[in-house]
């Protein structure tokens, strides 16, 4: 069930964009994609995504840009496959490019599905 949640793709290519935008807006999910964050583009608290799609190298620049992204469940797609950590747990998916879109949407639904005990 994804009808409400709101996907943010960032810094990634328009292409995700595009397709996700095909499969999940139908499904009543709002998706965007946002520019790497700049000291001054803070999102505000109340506009958090529901969870955030982004590259391995831009994982720690994003949670320390945004407040409140280091909670965000979070699909990461890299070169290399990154190790758990507790920091990344059950909230985060690693995806290693090359990748195909239909793991994409399948780690993105399967987040957006999980009970959020955490909030």
């Amino acid at each position: 069930m994804v009808n409400g949640q709101h996907v943010v793709v960032l810094d990634g290519l328009h292409e995700t964009e595009e397709v996700l935008k095909a499969v999940l807006e139908p499904q009543g999910c709002r998706v965007n994609r946002i520019r790497k964050p700049q000291s001054g583009d803070v999102i505000t608290e109340n506009e958090l995504p529901s969870i955030v799609v982004l590259h391995g190298d831009d994982l720690a620049a994003s949670s320390s840009a945004q407040p409140g992204w280091n909670e965000v469940p979070k699909v990461v797609i890299g070169s290399v496959k990154v190790p758990a950590t507790p920091e990344t747990d059950q909230s985060t998916r690693f995806l290693v490019q090359p990748f195909q879109y239909a793991e994409l949407i399948d780690s993105i639904e399967s987040l957006l599905n999980q009970p959020r005990s955490q909030q």
